[in-house]
């Protein structure tokens, strides 16, 4: 009985909660996203971001840079994106890296990059980052497509 009160508690805390809060937020934006209403989108993220539960800014970063990307917008997108990483994610996690790069690569328009990003993150990634995987393999393969649907043809990959 102490156990089950304990972990009542802990999933009720105010950290919990936040974390709770933030879920629903990252669900409304993605419904936003999917439905093609990006200025919603954003205007949830960038709420996220000004509030003080906000603990984890280079994620909301990343997503206010895709979905961005979403709409065509690939400087903004690319702007974002490099504000969603530190140095130490970006100098001791080589398969993020390699994804972020790789990303930024396809928004750029550089397929010889983003080639060789895909081939290096192929041949070695951890499983914690096979969805990343299959993303860089569908932007490399889907180069000539917009963003939104080469990002989402990825989901192939994964079944």
């Amino acid at each position: 009985m102490s156990v089950l009160f304990i972990m009542f508690s802990v999933c009720f805390s105010q950290e919990n909660k936040s974390v709770i809060c933030n879920l629903r937020t990252t669900e409304k934006w993605r419904i936003f996203a999917e439905e093609e209403k990006y200025s919603q989108a954003l205007e949830i993220l960038f709420d996220s971001i000004e509030s003080s539960n906000c603990k984890n800014k280079n994620s909301i970063y990343w997503h206010i840079g895709q979905v961005y990307a979403y709409d065509n917008d690939y400087q903004t997108a690319i702007k974002y994106l490099k504000k969603s990483s530190d140095i130490f994610s970006l100098t001791f996690d080589r398969d993020w890296r390699l994804y972020y790069k790789g990303t930024i690569a396809f928004l750029k328009r550089d397929k010889n990059k983003l080639e060789k990003i895909g081939t290096k993150l192929c041949a070695k990634h951890s499983a914690y980052y096979y969805r990343n995987v299959c993303v860089v393999k569908s932007l490399n393969e889907n180069f000539d497509d917009t963003y939104k649907n080469a990002y989402e043809k990825a989901k192939q990959y994964q079944e």
